[in-house]
């Protein structure tokens, strides 16, 4: 890749709220023209999803007019604050989790993100729980010891399962929004995510059912969603992208460049980038903010109000206070001073107070808030030597993340680049999760995207120890910042025994990932060496295969034994070409061309398979006799391969047996291996050095046959066993019964819905019918007065067991219920709406019939074919219905309105409609067709042979000129045979023409 220097900068200095939402729009729709939706309807979107450790913001890539896009929640939000809690037996998720948080703080679980992967006895834990305040109880998982939080009840969920349960919810409102089903999503962790904390997050998605196409750095989706729209030429753009998260700051150098590629024969020039460093502070965050002004006002309270227990040490004066702290601080930075008010904050006392902007920064300052805050920045400027550039080759400086909105923080960052102004192009909150879903939709097959190289760096480098005693030495087995994903071969030569390889961080290259106070990433146990060592009797190498994933999980792949196999064989003599015959005409060309196959089979030149087709080129030349040379390197890691890994499944051991199973490369297939008793005989013959023919004649010697050098790579699949993670991942067992916990979850929550929303429809039921019965006019003259009094003691029973004894009952109790109330409020609803409707359906039914009469009166003159049987079948059945009608109505008359009804509108029009398409059907009746007409005389022979010919030799007629034919031939005997004739051909006769003209108007129906 070239470099290149940017020549352009757009500098804007606190933008204001308009600006900021034209940008945002801005920069969606040129995202949205950067990817092409090239998918089938029916296929699944994909998601992007920015994890943070207080919000979860979720993007969308779908087909459509808007390809990527932020999902919206159930309550129109475009963030949701990551939180579960367990009250009242229910869960309650994000939001709804949240309005929990001032009443039961012990029970709401947030910061989950931040748990994972680490084990609860590290200081680093207990430290961050203490530090933010958490007011759950945690305990260790007695396996695996990470941390499981307690739930009402003494109920224990593991940390994975809540964070699961947040990555269904991600998933639930990305469907919601009406694209299907999705399961692929691309999530975006902080850059100090080490190997313990993206496997716990794999195994979280696992648990929720969700398929991680990779998990991403922040910073390099913000770099992806930054990059994306813009050009770039091999000179190379230099930028640094900044982000203050909830709990952490992080800054990374970018390089930005183009490389060309080939589209369609074409050449076409695509953006691609770099992580050339980052910086990280895994302990400073926007949130220390809220923690510096929350233990200033709690502080302030209790030497103002001097409760009995001090609100530092009530949880929900804390969680009272909080949700007000980030209120005034967000006020903060756009005022010079700040109100604070929280009604019944602690013992029934309500805390009012103020602060100002020079006291919070004076405060930050003197805990080096701001000073932390930048100091990964300037570790990047700090860089900039070691590739040659400064500052002011720097195109822009992004910064990212809510708390780069406090003005402190702003002034700190302007004052470690020397003054220079921030760049602020990206959405502060939604450029991550943009930039996730881009990812996504560069690592889906559903979708294509404007091509652009992006590749996520890795933030530790990791050493291989190979475990030789002679040789003890740490290997580099990943650089850092290598871009990922990656292979890397590690190879031990002259190997005969078992190996154990040991990774290590390489801690001189930068510190350990947060809660991990040990340098080793994993042990990898290879056996089987000494077996596979003694099958060919050949000394060979090991070969270790590891590999760094999308999402930057390191694991060994396999391990396999090669060794080199080398003896001589016969060079089979060359095949005489025999005589081109010419083939005969009409011959299909290219047919010679058959015996190709043949020749490479019987040991031409083309026999690759028999040497070892598989390693062809590890083996060349072997077929010519030349020397050979191996494809991978002898050297102890050598042979980078930047292909997609792996991804670590649950299924991993069965892929292991798979690959155990299968056959050593570089085998002699079986077909052309030789017969051991053949080769004995022709090693017989061979020494004799004569032979006979066929008639037992002596033969002259052979020539001696020339021998080459034949060599072969053989390898075969190792055992290979991980251990001695720094915090071990779930089994399969533990993802299972995970699973499962979920699953019961979820089925409750789903009873839960249907309760309540069988409980509301109750309720509303009541309240409703109880109006319409007091407001209807209508309603109130098909009742009585005993009637509307015994369903009102009805409904107010029903209200009263709703919100006395049976609040807690099943949907099916509710539903029940209502159906009782619903029975007698329907019943009186259609009496009243049968007011109106039978009399209409009554007149609508004597119409009828007075018009049934009517038209079969007018068939006489207007359809004389219709018999009068037809038609005194209708009349009957008209009578009968009317004799029917006028019994209901009597019967009817003879009822009050608050009785049930005799009869009602609908029964009407059932009776009446067989009579309306009984009569409609005689209406449609056709007339019948004329019989043919009766054979013309016959003349004399010759007359009629004359006739006939002069038939066939006239040309076909169009209908149109048939009269005409029909004049000229004459119509009755003499012309009987021509008209018969013409007939055949489809003409008009005049008798056809003439049986038309004599009454009948329909005259369609007598065409043929």
């Amino acid at each position: 890749a070239g470099r290149h220097d940017g020549h352009f900068r757009h500098t804007v200095a606190g933008p204001t709220a308009t600006m900021v939402s034209m940008r945002r729009a801005a920069r969606n729709i040129l995202a949205a023209a950067a990817l092409l939706c090239c998918a089938h309807a029916a296929q699944a979107a994909v998601l992007g999803i920015d994890y943070g450790s207080e919000y979860v913001k979720v993007s969308i890539v779908a087909p459509g007019r808007t390809p990527i896009s932020i999902v919206i929640n159930e309550i129109s939000k475009r963030k949701s604050t990551a939180a579960v809690s367990f009250t009242g037996g229910d869960r309650w998720l994000m939001e709804e989790a949240m309005n929990y948080n001032a009443r039961f703080p012990e029970r709401v679980f947030t910061r989950m993100r931040d748990l994972l992967g680490k084990q609860t006895a590290v200081p680093a834990f207990q430290e961050y729980l203490a530090k933010y305040r958490l007011p759950y109880t945690v305990v260790a998982d007695p396996t695996r010891g990470t941390a499981r939080v307690v739930a009402q009840g003494g109920v224990e969920y593991a940390v994975e399962e809540l964070v699961a349960m947040v990555l269904q919810y991600a998933m639930k409102i990305g469907e919601s929004m009406g694209k299907g089903q999705i399961k692929d999503a691309v999530i975006a962790v902080p850059p100090y995510f080490g190997q313990t904390h993206r496997y716990a997050l794999y195994d979280a998605a696992d648990i929720a059912g969700l398929n991680i196409l990779a998990e991403v750095s922040d910073l390099s989706c913000a770099a992806l969603q930054w990059g994306i729209d813009k050009e770039f030429n091999p000179n190379g753009t230099w930028t640094i992208i900044y982000d203050m998260g909830a709990t952490s700051v992080g800054a990374a150098l970018v390089r930005y460049s183009s490389f060309e590629s080939k589209e369609a024969g074409k050449k076409k020039t695509n953006g691609q980038f770099e992580i050339k460093a980052v910086k990280w502070d895994a302990s400073t965050g926007g949130e220390d903010m809220d923690m510096l002004l929350l233990d200033h006002f709690l502080a302030e309270f209790d030497a103002k109000h001097k409760p009995v227990v001090a609100a530092a040490d009530a949880p929900k004066a804390i969680g009272k206070l909080r949700k007000q702290v980030r209120k005034t601080k967000e006020i903060l930075s756009a005022n010079k001073e700040a109100p604070l008010s929280v009604e019944g904050m602690h013992e029934d006392v309500d805390f009012r107070s103020t602060i100002h902007r020079d006291k919070f920064e004076e405060m930050a300052t003197a805990v080096g808030l701001f000073e932390r805050a930048v100091a990964p920045l300037k570790a990047i400027i700090a860089l900039l030597p070691d590739f040659n550039i400064t500052l002011e080759d720097i195109h822009a400086v992004e910064v990212i993340g809510g708390a780069t909105r406090v003005p402190g923080v702003k002034t700190a960052l302007v004052a470690a680049m020397g003054g220079r102004e921030l760049d602020q192009h990206l959405d502060s909150d939604e450029s991550v999760a943009m930039g996730a879903g881009l990812f996504a939709a560069n690592m889906s097959t559903t979708f294509r995207m404007r091509k652009f190289g992006a590749a996520d760096a890795a933030p530790y480098s990791f050493q291989v120890d190979l475990g030789q005693a002679d040789k003890p030495e740490h290997k580099v087995l990943l650089p850092l910042y290598k871009r990922f994903p990656v292979r890397r071969i590690v190879s031990i030569p002259n190997a005969t025994d078992n190996v154990f390889f040991t990774v290590y961080h390489n801690a001189t290259a930068g510190p350990l990932p947060p809660g991990i106070t040990v340098d080793k990433v994993a042990d990898f146990n290879i056996t089987g060496v000494p077996e596979a060592a003694d099958k060919y009797n050949v000394t060979g190498k090991i070969n270790a295969h590891f590999a760094v994933d999308n999402s930057g999980l390191m694991f060994m792949e396999k391990a396999e034994y090669q060794v080199d196999v080398v003896d001589m064989v016969e060079v089979p003599p060359p095949v005489k070409e025999t005589p081109k015959v010419k083939p005969p005409p009409k011959t299909p060309p290219k047919t010679s061309k058959t015996t190709i196959p043949d020749q490479s089979a019987n040991g031409g030149k083309g026999a690759v398979g028999a040497d070892d087709a598989d390693d062809a080129g590890a083996a060349a030349g072997g077929a010519g006799g030349g020397d050979t040379k191996e494809a991978a390197a002898d050297a102890d890691a050598a042979e980078e391969v930047e292909k997609p890994a792996a991804r670590r499944l649950l299924e991993d051991e069965d892929a292991s047996e798979v690959t155990a199973e299968g056959k050593d490369e570089g085998e002699v297939p079986a077909d052309v291996t030789a017969d051991p008793d053949a080769l004995a005989a022709d090693d017989a013959s061979a020494a004799d050095g004569n032979g006979t023919d066929a008639d037992g004649n002596a033969t002259a010697t052979p020539a001696e046959p020339k021998m080459r050098q034949r060599r072969r790579v053989f390898r075969i699949p190792l055992n290979v066993a991980e251990t001695g993670r720094a915090v071990p991942p779930m089994t399969p067992d533990d993802i299972t019964a995970s699973i499962a916990v979920l699953k019961e979850l979820a089925t409750k929550d789903e009873e839960k819905r249907r309760q309540e929303a069988a409980k509301s429809n109750l309720e509303a039921y009541i309240y409703s019918i109880r109006d319409k019965v007091a407001e209807d006019e209508d309603l109130r003259r098909v009742t009585d007065e005993a009637q509307r009094e015994t369903f009102s003691e009805a409904l107010t029973e029903a209200e009263d067991w709703l919100y006395s004894d049976g609040p807690d009952s099943t949907a099916e109790v509710f539903n029940a219920r209502k159906a009782a109330l619903q029975d007698v409020g329907d019943e009186w609803i259609t009496r009243a709406k049968e007011l109106e409707r039978r009399p209409d359906a009554v007149a609508k039914a004597r119409d009828f019939v007075d018009l049934a009469h009517k038209t079969v009166e007018m068939f006489n003159s207007t359809k004389p074919w219709i018999s009068e049987e037809e038609k005194e079948t209708l009349l009957a059945n008209v009578s009968t219905f009317v004799t029917w009608l006028d019994d209901k109505v009597a019967a009817q008359e003879g009822k009050a309105l608050t009785e049930a009804p005799a009869f009602s509108a609908a029964e009407v029009g059932v009776e009446l409609r067989p009579l309306e398409g009984k009569l409609a059907k005689l209406k449609k009746k056709a007339a019948p067709k004329p019989p043919p007409p009766p054979p013309a005389a016959n003349k004399t022979d010759a007359d009629a042979n004359a006739t006939a010919a002069d038939a066939d030799a006239a040309p076909d007629v169009e209908a149109d000129s048939t009269p005409d034919v029909g004049a000229d031939v004459g119509v009755g005997e003499e012309g009987g045979a021509s008209a018969e004739k013409a007939g055949e051909d489809g003409a008009k006769t005049e008798e056809e023409v003439g049986a038309g003209s004599a009454g009948e108007k329909d005259h369609t129906e007598l065409r043929h």
